[in-house]
């Protein structure tokens, strides 16, 4: 799988209530100000996959039945998510997001920022809505970590000694614990008990490093019209994922100072590029993706023993999805 297709099979089972997710932020974010009518209309362009969303409704229903509240809770992932790919567009100074110029460089980096911001807070608005307190505190505390791993990614650009422990800590930190606030609050909300809320945070926490370890090989192998987004901007920041963490290893002191200086020095937009014509990253590369397999692995065996339904077959072909997707 990999493709439209794919990801079809993933959501079919909750299309309709993605529908009213989707309903859900187009109201929460309909400005009080004509001003920021088209900012907000430029980030709904952005709207995408929806895995985050997708997955907490999938675990509520394969456990038993969706509440008002997932809808909700639905909204506030996706708003949040929203708001990362705003500030990560800034960061890594990307200019297309989902084949659409990203906000940044249509509309500054001042105004970005705050409208970022501004999407953020209206998702933790909504979620203290809610009948009780668990999906804000806990997205309050995930929101938190994401920052942690943006900061500790950005104090070690640049860093060939950079472990393979710590790349794991931050994407899972970035990524993956959102992924895992989805399955977690899917499961609370279909009113599982603490150990089944657990399994599915830890199941979606290994999805959730699983696509961004696919991610960041998209980055080096994918092609920029098919993934819709800018691509090599982690390497031209300094960035070292994983694909380059394996296949530094390998280098002899003299090919490590090589590298060190194509990441350094020229343009940013172009070194990855310049990197790839001087050396073979293919191992690296199929490094990652068998770490993705792992992940994944790890993902399904979280899934063992829940009762049989099409909703637990779709969580499985989410799975699937994740390692072969090519966008």
């Amino acid at each position: 799988m990999g493709g439209s297709t794919a990801l079809e099979d993933v959501t079919a089972l909750v299309r309709a209530e993605l529908v009213q997710v989707n309903r859900l932020v187009e109201e929460a974010l309909m400005p009080e100000r004509s001003e920021l009518r088209a900012l907000l209309g430029h980030v709904s362009g952005f709207r995408g996959k929806q895995l985050r969303p997708a997955l907490c409704l999938l675990v509520g229903k394969a456990l038993g039945g969706l509440r008002p509240a997932h809808l909700k809770v639905g909204a506030i992932l996706e708003m949040i998510h929203s708001a990362t790919l705003i500030h990560d567009d800034i960061l890594d100074g990307a200019l297309v997001r989902r084949n659409l110029a990203s906000l940044h460089s249509v509309y500054g980096h001042e105004v970005s920022v705050l409208i970022g911001d501004y999407i953020y807070a209206r998702a933790f608005q909504m979620s203290v809505e809610l009948p009780d307190t668990r999906c804000s505190r806990l997205l309050a505390e995930i929101t938190r970590i994401v920052c942690q791993g943006e900061v500790t990614q950005i104090l070690h650009r640049y860093d060939l000694d950079m472990s393979e422990n710590l790349y794991l800590e931050v994407i899972g930190e970035k990524t993956a614990s959102l992924y895992g606030a989805a399955g977690e609050l899917g499961a609370a909300y279909a009113g599982g008990e603490e150990g089944l809320c657990s399994r599915m945070r830890d199941f979606g926490y290994q999805l959730g490093l699983a696509f961004q370890i696919i991610d960041d090989c998209l980055d080096v192998e994918g092609e920029e019209s098919i993934v819709g987004k800018s691509l090599g901007t982690d390497f031209g920041k300094g960035k070292l994922t994983l694909p380059f963490l394996y296949f530094l290893r390998s280098l002899s002191a003299a090919e490590r100072a090589e590298f060190d200086r194509i990441l350094r020095e020229g343009n940013p937009a172009e070194r990855q590029r310049v990197l790839m014509e001087r050396f073979d990253l293919s191992e690296g590369l199929a490094y990652a993706h068998r770490a993705a397999d792992a992940c994944l692995k790890r993902a399904l065996g979280r899934l063992e023993g829940l009762p049989p339904s099409e909703e637990l077959e779709a969580l499985r072909t989410m799975t699937d999805f994740v390692l072969n997707r090519r966008r």
